[in-house]
């Protein structure tokens, strides 16, 4: 379990430094690119009024933006640290990686559309939809996914 968590926190840090932080180049394409993508597919659930490039339209007064931190990036990256860490094979590795960015992403714009339909309905409740609701849905895809990478690993030899 020791081995398990330092790699966790070594893997952790390495993949938002290298991805996240904004004074990696890296990061700043990646971001960039995440935040368009997640932007054009939030989009595709929305009335075309209500959009353009990152920017949500509630009303004449009152805006959701997609930002770095919204675009999905940041759960990733913790549910990607944990399935590196973990011992299994690369192939399962892969395979999860791949399968866990498609769900994450899913599910974040799941997540902003029922942010901005309950924001359309009643404002004074998108810091508790955004901060509390929104977040926990991300967070508890993240275990799931985990807990099932955990259950179906491929032991190596």
């Amino acid at each position: 379990m020791k081995n398990f968590l330092f790699r966790y926190w070594l893997f952790t840090a390495l993949l938002f430094t290298t991805f996240y932080w904004e004074i990696s180049p890296i990061a700043a394409i990646l971001n960039n690119i995440q935040t368009n993508f997640v932007s054009f597919l939030t989009s595709l659930t929305l009335p075309n009024i209500m959009m353009e490039k990152h920017h949500i339209f509630i009303n004449s007064t009152y805006e959701l933006i997609i930002e770095k931190a919204c675009n999905g990036i940041v759960p990733y990256l913790f549910f990607l640290g944990s399935i590196l860490a973990f011992p299994s094979t690369i192939i399962h590795k892969i395979k999860w990686a791949i399968g866990g960015y498609i769900s994450i992403i899913i599910i974040n714009i799941f997540r902003i559309w029922l942010i901005t339909q309950v924001v359309l309905a009643k404002q004074s409740y998108f810091s508790l939809v955004h901060d509390y609701f929104g977040n926990a849905i991300l967070i508890l895809t993240s275990l799931v996914l985990f807990i099932l990478f955990v259950k179906t690993r491929e032991k190596e030899y």
